[in-house]
């Protein structure tokens, strides 16, 4: 069944008892290949990911199928476009990227990033009078063209601190639509912000403003606290709060710290174990773990969770529950050589039908509605079951070549590698939520 995490017009009482957890995927836009959902889409579930941050681009969609096969296993893409900080982009150049995303099922599209820092501006275009309103200008036609596509715009995640203190900022561009009238846009609103652990406690600034009073723009005492840090939701709400009346639904476009330091895998457990379990305020609807994976040779590769081929790094092996990594990885089957037994000894052990090997019990429903456990699917009728005899006495799936049969189960196994079978094939298999793997390394010879 898939999970309704739809929030309409910041409607979003009861957003606690939704797993608030998600992932930041790769830093950049280019992993939305068939064969990259087939590779990280086992990993979100594994870490039970009911988000994930993707980057977008205004010059060509981020394929169809990737959308879908996230939306269909209950994950909920944030698209975050980080567009650059110039009256370049129009609103009638996303309208229709937005309107596809809508029907494909995204729901929450950030515009912008960290506009409140002079590296994300032109030479010409810094300066800090009417910067938020200048800013505002090139905000506002393209969240209100995401609202007419039914979407929910995201106002940019700022630096926290920042050139031009984040808070400040914020709350200057939230009294500028108050001014404007802007009634519908601030009904659709969310908020992005960037919750960074850096040095401090997960609790560093709670309770925002109201506990620290000292705190003002550019200005920490001492003894007190500020935003810069995972509470900084509490600061935006008071920001919000007092710029508008209200609050906002807020998301966490980006949390943790980087995993590299002492301690740092200890602290990243914490916040896990937060974000599933602790009572935070119900307008913070999800937090992006940073950072799934990246190429090596990106900045924030030692920050990954995994290697940009899926190889888990250390930070992975340790925070994940044992086993739920291992469960959820493509399956390397042993040397057909070194096979204790072949496919029809397997089959006959447990007497089941040769051109077809079912297991009775398969045919149980489970949680989440799948018939089947475990399905073993061949290229054809005539794929050669001996190959993958260490693989079925391992793992005892029910075995066919039928697809119609394949989509019931939980986990589909393609024998024969991914160019065995039909993108058609793997489409489906994914749209039905089915947790799809190969046996790379056992093929037709």
């Amino acid at each position: 069944m898939m999970l309704d995490i739809t929030v309409q017009e910041n409607s979003f009482k009861g957003a606690g008892v939704l797993s608030r957890l998600g992932v930041h995927y790769f830093p950049d836009g280019e992993h939305y290949h068939l064969a990259d959902t087939l590779t990280w889409l086992p990993k979100l579930q594994a870490m039970g990911a009911h988000w994930v941050i993707l980057q977008a681009n205004a010059e060509r969609a981020i394929p169809e199928d990737f959308i879908r096969s996230l939306t269909a296993t209950g994950i909920q893409p944030i698209l975050h476009f980080q567009l650059a900080l110039t009256d370049d982009t129009s609103a009638e150049t996303l309208q229709g990227l937005f309107d596809a995303y809508a029907k494909w099922g995204v729901r929450y599209v950030v515009l912008f990033d960290k506009p409140n820092l002079r590296s994300q501006w032109p030479a010409s275009g810094w300066t800090q009078r009417g910067l938020v309103p200048r800013f505002m200008e090139l905000f506002t036609p393209l969240a209100k063209a995401a609202i007419e596509a039914g979407l929910t715009p995201v106002f940019p995640p700022l630096e926290p601190g920042g050139d031009y203190w984040d808070t400040a900022f914020l709350r200057g561009a939230l009294e500028t639509l108050d001014q404007a009238g802007e009634e519908v846009l601030l009904d659709h609103l969310a908020l992005g912000a960037y919750a960074w652990l850096g040095d401090k406690a997960l609790t560093w600034g709670e309770g925002g403003p109201e506990r620290w009073p000292a705190t003002l723009p550019y200005s920490t005492p001492e003894n007190s606290q500020d935003q810069r840090g995972f509470r900084i939701f509490d600061w935006y709400n008071a920001v919000s709060l007092a710029a508008i009346g209200r609050s906002l639904p807020t998301i966490l476009v980006a949390t943790g710290c980087a995993a590299t330091g002492e301690g740092d895998t200890a602290r990243m457990q914490e916040l896990l174990v937060t974000l599933k379990q602790a009572e935070l305020p119900s307008n913070v609807l999800a937090a992006g773990l940073w950072l799934l994976a990246a190429e090596d040779e990106h900045p924030a590769a030692g920050q990954a969770w995994f290697s940009a081929e899926g190889t888990p790094r250390p930070l992975a092996e340790q925070l994940l529950e044992p086993g739920r990594l291992a469960a959820h990885s493509f399956a390397r089957p042993a040397d057909p050589g070194e096979a204790q037994e072949d496919l029809q000894g397997a089959a006959r052990a447990h007497s089941l039908p040769e051109a077809a090997v079912w297991s009775p019990s398969e045919f149980a429903p489970s949680a989440n509605g799948k018939a089947i456990r475990h399905y073993l699917l061949l290229p054809d009728a005539h794929w050669p079951l001996q190959a993958a005899a260490s693989f079925v006495a391992a793992h005892q799936p029910t075995i066919g070549y039928v697809l119609a049969e394949a989509v019931l189960a939980q986990r589909v196994t393609l024998a024969g590698g991914l160019e065995a079978f039909a993108d058609s094939t793997l489409r489906q298999l994914i749209q039905a939520g089915c947790q799809v793997d190969h046996l790379a390394n056992v093929s037709q010879e």
